[in-house]
């Protein structure tokens, strides 16, 4: 099988109800070669259990894979995150909370910019914030940008965090952004609403996307 061009790197513990929503929404995304990496920060069997169900009755067309950790971290998502990096086999990577989604449209434009720009390091789009606001900051900027907007080159994260993700701290995603940022590494705003941070404040659009 070719490898996908985007890989989705989708951390979760114990939201399996969020999670069967998160894989049900993917199921209607209109850019079809990509992968979703499930990454579970060791749960309890019961819960490593339901998860295995979730991710076995995701839509076929998914290609879903799932890796349970062998011990709990609780650091916010960072190792589940690095370790769907590591496992990813797209030449993108996007983190995905399995309370989040992403609208069917959201990836083809990112691709492309990617493709036509090679120097470009992550591009991101809009966001929908928890039925509350709307996130389209651009340069990107802490508190206005969440870690599921951005498109990422894997290798770009790979050659920036060759050890992992460093911190332990609740806004790691900024930090992540700013440090890329901090490096010289390029990127460019795609301003459309495709990126739900939690989906289940937008009701209309949990419903479109069951």
């Amino acid at each position: 099988m070719t490898p996908p061009r985007v890989s989705i790197v989708t951390t979760v513990y114990d939201r399996v109800a969020c999670l069967d929503r998160c894989l049900r929404a993917m199921a209607h995304n209109t850019y079809a070669d990509v992968e979703q990496l499930v990454v579970s920060d060791c749960p309890p069997p019961d819960i490593q259990d339901q998860i295995r169900h979730v991710v076995g009755s995701a839509d076929p067309r998914l290609r879903v894979q799932h890796y349970n950790l062998p011990e709990r971290h609780n650091d916010w998502g960072m190792t589940p995150a690095w370790v769907g990096v590591t496992q990813a086999l797209g030449d993108y990577v996007c983190f995905l909370s399995d309370d989040n989604a992403y609208l069917p449209d959201h990836f083809t434009p990112l691709v492309a910019l990617l493709d036509q720009h090679p120097a470009l390091g992550f591009v991101y789009s809009s966001c929908l914030y928890a039925g509350q606001t709307k996130l389209r900051q651009a340069p990107p900027m802490g508190s206005r940008i969440d870690l599921g907007q951005p498109l990422f080159r894997r290798q770009v994260l790979l050659d920036a965090f060759p050890r992992g993700f460093p911190w332990h701290e609740f806004a790691w995603d900024w930090r992540l952004i700013s440090a890329l940022m901090a490096r010289g590494v390029t990127w460019r705003h795609h301003d459309a609403l495709s990126f739900v941070f939690r989906l289940a404040a937008y009701p209309y659009l949990q419903k479109a996307l069951a």
